[in-house]
């Protein structure tokens, strides 16, 4: 059984990377100089080309960013590592990283006496190979960009490492490198994610979900922290979604079944309209809690796709299992993991 896909305003995000693949951005190589050629100097047409790039970048227009970054780059006479470094930026967007890791050394190779700005193209190659899950590189990246910026200008190098360290299961370096970030920028943007995972480095190796809050239909309060200790389970749902019609009832066989156990259910709905929404659970004897997700802030912060998606969530506030497109009586491997999710949040109580 199928999903639903839901509209996206930014559905064409996978046309414009095979537009990028196929248009000559697969690599980024730099031109060689004649003997005796002067460097090319910013001018103000390449000033004014690279603040559109950056603009472009800014409202995550990352196709249109690219190419102005690279209209920049030929101004400069393609040499320029800002515009080579604002590429490798719009190509991480895009998630077309093998072109970014190209973009990343080219930077580099030009910034060679900036060190700022070798700090920055080495960070964002560590970046990309971070999302790559190739650890080991970008560790390489993290620390040559310490050692090109070794007065800690460049935010949130050490709080980069430190997760890579982390996720390679090296919790002590870790842990360092996590506190010299807090002493650089003890109010700095990671700070708190770093005091966080100080304490509790499994956050940097688990999926943890995102942080959210809102008050549902009888007016409760709800927010991954007053459901810390229970297991939570998000059903993102419509009235108009065939597949989530056809699951209703072991949806409500599972509120049922659980109802003495330390479990959440909660309904998220993508209803168009809020009367259709409201009769639809008031008629259905949807009992627990419910929220019309109006404005697409939580399927926007989970990333929902295709409706039914049902996300567990353990006790921690890590994201266990999710299933996307499927009725909820297909999904066992999804029941399964309730069960046992239960019987880990309970074992404490019996102590």
């Amino acid at each position: 059984m199928r999903g639903v896909p839901l509209p996206s305003p930014r559905a064409f995000a996978v046309a414009v990377v095979l537009v990028t693949m196929g248009s000559g951005f697969s690599s980024v190589a730099l031109p060689h100089a004649l003997p005796g050629d002067a460097p090319q100097q910013p001018s103000s047409a390449y000033d004014n080309e690279l603040e559109k790039a950056r603009q472009l970048l800014q409202r995550h227009d990352y196709f249109n960013a690219l190419k102005a970054f690279q209209r920049a780059n030929q101004i400069a006479g393609g040499t320029s590592p800002e515009a080579f470094l604002g590429m490798a930026q719009a190509m991480q967007g895009m998630k077309v990283y093998k072109n970014a890791l190209d973009a990343c050394q080219s930077a580099i190779d030009l910034a060679q006496e900036n060190p700022l700005l070798l700090a920055r193209s080495h960070k964002l190659k560590g970046q990309v190979f971070a999302a790559l899950g190739e650890l080991r590189d970008a560790e390489a990246e993290f620390r040559a960009a310490l050692a090109a910026d070794p007065d800690s200008r460049v935010a949130d190098l050490h709080y980069e490492l430190g997760t890579v360290l982390i996720a390679s299961h090296r919790d002590a370096e870790a842990i360092e490198e996590l506190k010299k970030e807090i002493e650089s920028r003890p109010n700095g943007t990671t700070a708190d994610e770093a005091r966080a995972l100080i304490s509790n480095p499994r956050r940097a190796s688990e999926k943890y979900a995102p942080a959210f809050s809102f008050v549902s239909t009888d007016g409760k309060q709800i927010s991954l922290e007053t459901l810390r200790g229970r297991i939570v389970l998000l059903d993102f749902w419509a009235s108009w979604c065939g597949p989530c019609v056809r699951a209703l009832p072991s949806v409500r066989k599972l509120q049922k079944d659980h109802a003495s156990d330390p479990f959440s259910l909660i309904g998220i709905s993508a209803d168009r309209e809020e009367g259709a929404w409201r009769s639809f659970t008031g008629k259905n004897g949807m009992i627990w809690p419910q929220y019309w997700d109006r404005e697409h802030q939580l399927r926007s912060l989970f990333g929902i796709q295709v409706i039914p998606t049902y996300i567990l969530i353990d006790g921690e506030g890590v994201e266990r299992l999710r299933v996307a497109g499927a009725g909820f009586d297909q999904a066992r491997a999804l029941i399964a993991e309730i069960d046992k999710q239960i019987k880990i949040a309970r074992t404490p109580l019996t102590r």
